[in-house]
């Protein structure tokens, strides 16, 4: 693989408002297609919004919720620019369509002061990958948009969410370097209200990569990763006391999980096609064939991970 060169960054530049020169997520990236998730029909009531396409990746907004019910992104790691260093994060709302997308995106007026962070769905540095540092420099851009935005505690995206792709890439997919990843909020009826914003107490991710030349195979894996413990402690001290997420109760104020691809379509209502066949996912076939359920620190739908290299990728 040639080196990535390096580039300015431009998070903190000037967006490029011509959004008719973004294709979004390609389901065709991989060997094999794989389409964006679908929502069940309970959920097509309210997707009222449709896809915005960004550089290298898509977002599906929630309406009522103003976060995602999903992104989905293809990562070229052989095409990756390499970005330099960054500034003070500057993010935008999406105003195509005559601003009509604004009511539905939780901007900086949230943020500020909240304790949150602004967490990124799809990474910085997935979409900056491009044929020039133009492509891949928009693309980065484009992840910060508040569509692809949503309220983490701070040490969420630092010790998990980055990491977990990494993973794969380095392990699963080393000579590829090819990824498609899917993340979202787990929404609930339980999660609590701070400054009129309902905080989603769970992300999840679903990725998908090839193995194989001759006869490419499908293989994914599902994740997710939970911070109801730290947000009860952040938002008690502003007199909020939300519910927790109903898993196992653990010491750590952020948990990672794996699981099947099935269960979580289950838990999201959204719909991953051949991504939840058991022939595919990861976890599924090792599950069924190789590990003894009492090797599991958790029950045996979800597996209690200690850090990302837990994740179990073939």
């Amino acid at each position: 693989m040639a080196a990535a060169r390096r580039i300015a960054p431009l998070s903190w530049a000037a967006l490029d408002p011509e959004y008719d020169n973004r294709a979004g997520y390609d389901p065709d990236f991989l060997a094999l297609r794989v389409p964006a998730p679908k929502l069940d029909k309970a959920l097509r009531k309210t997707a009222t919004v449709p896809v915005l396409a960004y550089e290298h990746f898509s977002v599906l907004l929630n309406p009522e919720r103003k976060f995602a019910y999903w992104t989905a992104v293809n990562i070229d790691g052989a095409n990756e620019r390499r970005l330099g260093n960054r500034a003070a994060d500057t993010w935008w709302a999406d105003k195509r369509d005559d601003k009509a997308y604004v009511d539905y995106q939780v901007t900086n007026a949230f943020y500020a002061r909240s304790g949150f962070e602004r967490g990124h769905l799809v990474r910085r540095l997935d979409p900056a990958w491009g044929a020039d540092d133009t492509e891949a420099a928009r693309g980065e851009a484009d992840s910060f948009h508040f569509s692809n935005c949503t309220p983490q505690v701070p040490t969420l995206n630092k010790q998990w969410w980055a990491k977990v792709e990494n993973h794969v890439l380095d392990t699963a997919n080393a000579r590829d370097q090819q990824i498609s990843v899917f993340s979202g909020c787990l929404f609930t009826k339980d999660d609590p209200k701070y400054k009129a914003v309902r905080i989603p107490l769970a992300y999840w991710k679903v990725v998908a990569w090839t193995v194989g030349k001759t006869r490419p195979q499908l293989r994914s894996l599902g994740f997710f990763v939970k911070q109801d413990e730290a947000v009860a402690k952040l938002l008690k001290a502003k007199g909020v006391q939300p519910l927790a997420v109903e898993l196992d109760a653990v010491p750590a104020a952020i948990q990672g999980y794996q699981t099947t691809v099935n269960e979580l379509e289950g838990q999201t209502g959204l719909s991953f096609g051949v991504l939840a066949d058991k022939a595919v996912d990861v976890y599924a076939r090792k599950r069924a064939t190789r590990l003894a359920p009492l090797a599991f620190d958790a029950v045996d739908t979800y597996r209690r991970l200690r850090r990302p290299s837990d994740l179990i990728t073939e």
